[in-house]
């Protein structure tokens, strides 16, 4: 009888054990699948390119390294103005294709950033004393953009790989106004941004 009690504590023991075990396991899976949705990929430091004079953030990858997200934050200074713009762009990137050339990548890439921009002569909904349909509303753009990168993969357990990358961008507004006017020039609404990736 003694016997099958310790058996029976025995068997009772291994089951508390084994589900703790596997509880941890769980926990620890479901912690790594939380980490992954908002660990970032990369980081970005760009200039120019309509999110402000430097711009940093973070790099998402949503579907492999296709379709990249970005958040990025920028600040620049009117030579009118003391006041700083702010500016948040969430900027989508897609890779057309890869060219392969020993360990170097080189991948044609086009995009649209929206940006959100923040300072004090910045609105959502333009303010009563601006005629109506005069103006556009200068809070929210959004910024089409086509570009070349080149990656290179590091021998590094903190950085993977760092890429540099150029674009080619324009805004809604100045993209609307070429169309419909003539006081706009094609040639005037495109700005070119410089840009350094590293990867995690």
């Amino acid at each position: 009888m003694e016997m099958v009690r310790k058996f029976i504590y025995t068997i009772i023991s291994f089951i508390l054990f084994s589900s703790t075990l596997l509880a941890v396991e769980k926990n620890n899976l479901a912690q790594d699948s939380l980490r992954k949705w908002y660990k970032p990929r990369a980081a970005k430091i760009q200039y120019a390119g309509n999110i402000g004079i430097i711009s940093i953030g973070a790099t998402y990858y949503l579907v492999d390294d296709w379709y990249q997200l970005s958040i990025m934050y920028g600040m620049d200074r009117h030579p009118a103005h003391e006041r700083i713009l702010k500016s948040v762009a969430f900027k989508n990137t897609f890779l057309i294709t890869k060219f392969h050339y020993k360990d170097f990548v080189l991948s044609p890439i086009f995009g649209l950033s929206i940006n959100v921009g923040s300072t004090h002569n910045v609105f959502a909904t333009l303010p009563d004393y601006f005629p109506d349909d005069y103006y556009f509303q200068n809070k929210i753009h959004f910024a089409p953009f086509v570009g070349v990168m080149v990656y290179h993969p590091l021998s590094c357990k903190l950085i993977k790989g760092i890429d540099f990358y150029s674009e080619l961008a324009t805004m809604d507004n100045y993209l609307l106004e070429a169309i419909r006017t003539d006081y706009v020039k094609y040639n005037e609404i495109w700005n070119l941004s410089l840009g350094v990736t590293l990867y995690f």
